[in-house]
């Protein structure tokens, strides 16, 4: 045990080995209901590589996982592995439910990290910050997911738990249990961070959509059909005509196909940049200060390319853009909108 109290690596590989062998799971061949082990150590792996990068990007530090373990478990294994006040991130989806914990201290970091003010403990504030660093996180790793098994995978809403101790934690079925440490660049340095997939999530995610090889694809002819039922596959070369260059083609330019359709042109009067705490207090009558000085043109853009700059005037009751400046062809490649 850590001098914080918490458990190491070492403490809480050997618990979840403990629950992995008490709930009958079996780390050489199967997890749960037809589940490659292997197939839940990758899923592990995405998890942790897609979420690592992708929280660096949301606290702009190196962020690394490191020392993963995985097994099968229930409530009882997971709240053994758990100590203290904890921040618990819930993210439901059709088949089943993610699970995500990481300590008051750390959470309280990546909430510092993000809203540029220093926070000691978790508050209603901090929880809607950190709701949207794993909404980045969590959408990143599904993407990888998805993309991984060929299946589908949408969450339905994600929910943010302050827990005082582990003993609310509430599964009634076995779960996948996954331990790692945390590190963030001069912030955090091996702190535990632990996730928990329900079995018949993971189950569905790992086999739906997984092709079946014994099953060849079959036509009408004859020929190829005797061949599909023997296993073996028809394949033949297929041939191209050499490509000529055409001669019917017309060497103007048929410009006029495109006059009539429309495009959406954005009149932008200035930019800001504020923290997510600066953000959540906004209110009625908040003033956000823009990055332009009040006389200078604004961009027009037609779909988010920058071509002109104008300024502002009124027509009859509605505002308008009288334009001063188009930005040449070759300024357009370079050139953002200020």
């Amino acid at each position: 045990m850590t001098n914080d109290g918490a458990l190491s690596q070492d403490e809480i590989e050997a618990l979840l080995q403990g629950a992995d062998e008490a709930f009958g799971g079996d780390n050489n061949t199967q997890v749960g209901s037809e589940i490659d082990k292997k197939d839940m150590d990758e899923v592990v792996k995405i998890i942790v590589d897609n979420q690592a990068f992708s929280l660096s990007s949301v606290v702009t530090k190196n962020v690394t996982m490191s020392n993963i373990s995985a097994t099968t478990s229930k409530a009882e294994g997971l709240q053994k592995i758990l100590s203290g006040k904890l921040l618990e991130v819930k993210v439901a989806y059709s088949t089943g439910n993610m699970y995500f914990y990481m300590r008051e201290s750390e959470a309280a970091i990546i909430s510092t990290l993000m809203m540029g003010q220093e926070e000691t403990e978790l508050t209603e504030v901090t929880s809607q910050t950190l709701k949207e660093a794993f909404s980045q996180m969590v959408g990143v790793s599904d993407s990888a997911l998805i993309n991984k098994f060929n299946t589908t995978l949408e969450n339905t809403g994600i929910e943010v738990n302050i827990l005082e101790d582990p003993s609310s934690i509430n599964m009634t079925d076995s779960i996948l249990v996954a331990s790692n440490n945390l590190s963030i660049e001069g912030q955090i340095e091996n702190a535990p961070y632990i996730f928990a997939i329900d079995m018949p999530l993971l189950r569905n995610l790992v086999n739906k959509n997984k092709p079946n090889i014994n099953n060849n694809p079959t036509n009408n002819s004859g020929a190829n059909s005797s061949s599909n039922k023997e296993g073996n596959l028809n394949v033949q070369h297929a041939d191209f005509n050499n490509l000529m260059p055409s001669t019917d083609v017309a060497e103007t330019s048929n410009m006029g196909l495109l006059m009539d359709v429309t495009m959406n042109i954005t009149v932008e009067l200035g930019r800001a940049t504020m923290t997510i705490r600066e953000i959540l207090s906004l209110g009625e009558g908040s003033i956000i200060e823009l990055q332009k000085l009040a006389g200078e043109p604004v961009d027009l853009l037609v779909n988010g390319k920058l071509i002109a700059r104008g300024e502002v005037v009124v027509i009859d009751e509605n505002f308008g853009v009288r334009v001063t400046d188009i930005i040449s062809q070759a300024d357009r490649v370079t050139t953002k909108s200020r």
